[in-house]
């Protein structure tokens, strides 16, 4: 028999503003947005759009807004036009999706300088290795498997049982939050002043000359990990949304700056 745990989580970002409009920044063909509240610079990325993931002048997006007076949000759907924005209003709460040209750029430096007694752990493209313990660490979060989507793809995916954000969500007994790095490069996760977890880097190199890659047409993603939501049909309907590589729920932005979504696993 199997069983299911829902997670509901809600990361608050800072004190309530309620005057703040919720911004969306799509680029055409990117399928993943950056979300921020007022004037601030974008705090948070979801999957809702570029949907169609192809750069032909527009943005299809879907955002899910939350109101003030109303635990219930509304799911907005819509296509934007390049260099064009959409207002959103839902009792109360004032959102904008805006759509820039294509692609989006990429702002996180490929090889950014390294802290100071730092934690380095370094995978290969397409190689699978499981989590090794370090004793300098105090939690399940410095322990990340690598290359964790097994795929032959110019990327290593380490995967963290314990969120790599300094502890704003839930711990699991199997690797489960994953961070992207491209081959040749190097990803650093500052340290938590709260904790004693030190700044990790990530580093990723080529797979070797003469590496049998498996065949990308039979490789599923491992249990709770998703390239879209049919990778997510095995988890209850409310968790069967694709979210940054994560099964799921769908996320709400509230205007309180805060955003709620539902994480959802098998048991170990």
């Amino acid at each position: 028999m199997v069983g299911w745990r829902i997670l509901g989580i809600g990361l608050l970002l800072t004190e309530p503003a309620w005057a703040a409009r919720i911004v969306v920044t799509c680029y055409d063909g990117a399928p993943s947005a950056s979300v921020g509240w007022g004037t601030e610079r974008p705090t948070v990325r979801f999957s809702g759009c570029d949907l169609d993931r192809a750069q032909n002048g527009t943005c299809q997006f879907q955002v899910s807004i939350g109101a003030r007076s109303t635990v219930v949000p509304r799911l907005f759907e819509g296509t934007v036009a390049v260099g064009g924005r959409q207002r959103l209003r839902y009792r109360g709460t004032r959102a904008v999706v805006r759509c820039h040209a294509g692609p989006e750029p990429n702002l996180v430096p490929c090889q950014p300088s390294l802290p100071r007694d730092a934690l380095t752990y370094t995978c290969q493209d397409g190689v699978l290795l499981e989590p090794t313990p370090d004793p300098v660490c105090f939690d399940l979060a410095c322990d990340p498997a690598c290359d964790f989507d097994r795929s032959c793809d110019d990327s290593c995916t380490f995967s963290f049982r314990c969120p790599p954000n300094c502890g704003l969500g839930p711990c699991f007994d199997t690797p489960m939050y994953p961070v992207q790095v491209p081959v040749g490069c190097r990803s650093v996760l500052p340290a938590c002043a709260h904790s004693e977890q030190p700044a990790l880097v990530l580093e990723c190199q080529p797979r070797q000359a003469g590496f049998a890659c498996p065949p990308t047409t039979t490789t599923l993603p491992p249990p709770g990990f998703c390239r879209g939501d049919a990778d997510c049909l095995i988890f209850p309907p409310e968790c069967q949304h694709c979210e940054l590589g994560f099964c799921g729920g769908f996320p709400t932005f509230n205007p309180n700056r805060s955003v709620s979504n539902v994480v959802c696993r098998t048991p170990p």
